[in-house]
């Protein structure tokens, strides 16, 4: 049965070894020294390798856990996806394994995971038993709506409400960016997110969300405004009445002429973590200081105590 071997595959991956070069780690984030105002890589030949950072870190909220996706790509094959993941013990981190988790990531509390496992990247989570996780249960959204076809890259608020990107056609990739509210255990039918951040139009693509954990403000990538593969980073805030203001680009602080995208801020609210590529269609992970959200925010309030 799929579960069961997937249990078996977490037991066995616990002492698996990476095998990348690996220098001992301790303290907070890999040890690494935190950033100000300019994005930095984060963690230089640990997280961020020669390969593709294919998402943000997804640290859990004791700071002990993290998980990412990175692509490796051989010559004459495939690309090799693999999701990867670290633990601290006793303040000192393991070496990167591979785990069977993708698009992983914790609720507010610590005490459950999503992630996908299968080749519609359906959505699952697992519950936290000791230092172990339950058997993966399907949250079952592309079998009780299957005009989603496909699900990834999720995000959760405090209250369990889910964003996550779903099919929509007409849109480039016919993917768009979904809400599903958290009702006794049970998710709703999701609602695709208004058009000032699903932009219609077949060159346009909103995608990588990562909504704050008080669904006060939702930060994705878009290629709006943009040409080619360029996408930049774009958040928006969520007004009394449930309506978004506009979506706004983070700004040249973030955005730069190559692609940024998977946004996501740490669960201390200390830093905003995302990717940028440095070659083609080679990223690495960056983090910066959050402080631009609360920046941007205020500017956000003030236009709108103007009206």
């Amino acid at each position: 049965m799929k579960t069961k071997s997937i249990i078996i595959i977490l037991t066995l991956i616990a002492n698996v070894s990476f095998g990348q070069e690996f220098t001992e780690l301790y303290g907070d984030y890999l040890g690494q020294t935190p950033p100000g105002d300019t994005a930095v890589v984060f963690a230089s030949g640990i997280v961020s390798t020669q390969y593709i950072q294919h998402g943000f870190p997804a640290f859990s909220p004791d700071g002990n856990e993290v998980f990412w996706q990175e692509n490796q790509r051989h010559s004459g094959k495939e690309t090799e996806v693999l999701n990867m993941t670290m633990r601290r013990i006793e303040d000192r981190w393991t070496e990167p394994a591979v785990t069977p988790y993708q698009d992983a990531v914790y609720s507010t509390d610590g005490k459950r995971l999503y992630f996908g496992l299968d080749e519609k990247e359906a959505l699952y989570f697992a519950e936290k038993q000791g230092k172990s996780w339950s058997e993966p249960k399907s949250l079952g959204l592309v079998a009780r709506f299957p005009e989603l076809k496909r699900v990834g890259q999720f995000s959760v608020t405090g209250n369990g409400t889910l964003y996550f990107i779903g099919y929509v056609e007409g849109k480039r990739g016919n993917f768009g960016i979904y809400r599903s509210e958290l009702t006794n255990g049970q998710y709703a039918k999701p609602e695709l997110l208004p058009p000032n951040i699903n932009v219609s139009g077949k060159d346009v693509v909103d995608w990588t969300p990562f909504i704050a954990p008080d669904e006060s403000y939702l930060i994705f990538c878009s290629t709006r405004g943009l040409s080619g593969n360029d996408t930049d980073i774009f958040i928006c805030f969520r007004l009394p009445d449930g309506s978004w203001t506009d979506p706004v680009s983070l700004g040249k602080q973030i955005n730069t002429k190559r692609q940024e995208r998977f946004p996501a801020v740490s669960p201390d609210g200390k830093y905003l973590f995302f990717t940028r590529d440095y070659a083609h269609d080679y990223e690495d992970i960056y983090w910066v200081s959050a402080d631009i959200i609360d920046r941007l925010r205020e500017q956000s309030e003030m236009k709108h105590t103007q009206y």
